[in-house]
């Protein structure tokens, strides 16, 4: 059986263009905004707990099926960036805040905010089976790049069968529609998460109503561990700046371990880009000097011809590039005390 592609570096060679699951990806878009949209008349409420707010829409056609399911809740104290970049997408994060999510990876980079992706839930016993989702994602931020602003994040599934192909032991759902909109409220963040999914094969009604159930809640739980744990760092291009010319490959988190507890957490991110020959450009990566690293990070460049990084050590690293054609990978890890 042919295996589901992990490149190293997915950027795509003609990075960046657009990408090859636009229409997908705008239809979603449109989609997310309707529900958005949709009076609460349209939604069943289901109460509250934990702090968020519940809804779920039955699908007219198939009584049996995962109903689109809708998660609102308030986050304190974060700006829309934060909470995108340094908690809901990397996926060592993700594996603190929901429970279903077992890995994920990138098939392909298009741009630093669009790529194709594979991910795998986690099965529920012996009974079902774990799902994969073959997937695309946009980003979807303010124009003139202000932190503060609102913040969207889009994914539906795709057919990538040479670079995804089924797995024995999975099944494949179909997303139609994941969607984070990133309100900001004051200094508080307003969450909203809509789901609608088909997770196919065999699942008996009890857990198709728990996963409907279990689904929105990812706001909450995501909302506990920037409480707890503050945010990863993330890349974050400098306001009123243009996107510069770097082919951004990969960031990611280090996977909790087994009993969570940030004493024992790792807290290793990676970023790796690749370099252009045009010299002297820059982005920034911004870390959590409140939580995450409190008593600061210390900062590894492997690559270093390519690319130098200063600290403000108020969490802003400056990452400048120097020479071109090269992958460069920035490490960040907890100051040693």
């Amino acid at each position: 059986m042919a295996t589901v592609h992990h490149p190293a570096l997915p950027a795509v060679t003609d990075y960046p263009t657009k990408s090859s699951h636009a229409n997908e990806l705008d239809e979603a878009r449109r989609l997310f905004l309707e529900e958005l949209a949709s009076p609460e008349a349209d939604w069943e409420q289901q109460g509250e707990r934990e702090g968020v707010q519940l809804w779920s829409k039955a699908d007219p056609n198939d009584p049996y099926a995962v109903p689109t399911v809708k998660g609102v809740t308030t986050v304190e104290g974060v700006s829309a960036a934060a909470f995108l970049g340094g908690v809901i997408q990397l996926p060592g994060m993700r594996k603190l805040w929901d429970a279903r999510f077992q890995d994920g990876h990138m098939l392909a980079r298009y741009d630093r905010t669009t790529f194709a992706f594979y991910t795998v839930m986690k099965g529920m016993s012996w009974i079902v089976y774990p799902r994969s989702i073959c997937g695309a994602q946009m980003n979807v931020e303010p124009e003139d790049g202000d932190p503060q602003g609102e913040r969207m994040v889009i994914q539906t599934s795709v057919d990538e069968p040479e670079w995804a192909p089924e797995q024995k032991g999975q099944t494949r759902a179909t997303l139609t529609l994941s969607g984070w909109q990133l309100k900001p409220d004051g200094d508080n963040l307003m969450v909203t998460y809509i789901v609608k999914i088909a997770l196919n094969g065999s699942m008996p009604m009890p857990m198709v109503t728990m996963v409907a159930t279990e689904t929105p809640l990812c706001t909450g739980r995501a909302r506990d561990v920037f409480r707890e744990y503050g945010h990863a760092p993330y890349v974050r291009i400098p306001r009123g700046a243009a996107e510069p010319a770097i082919k951004f490959q990969t960031e990611s988190f280090s996977d909790p371990p087994a009993l969570p507890s940030l004493n024992t957490h790792p807290r290793e991110y990676r970023c790796i880009f690749t370099t252009t020959e045009k010299a002297g450009e820059s982005f920034e990566i911004v870390y959590d000097r409140r939580r995450m690293y409190a008593d600061g990070v210390r900062v590894e460049v492997e690559g270093e011809e390519g690319a130098e990084v200063s600290d403000d050590d108020e969490g802003v690293l400056t990452v400048t590039t120097k020479s071109g054609g090269v992958n460069v990978t920035v490490i960040v890890r907890p100051r040693p005390q």
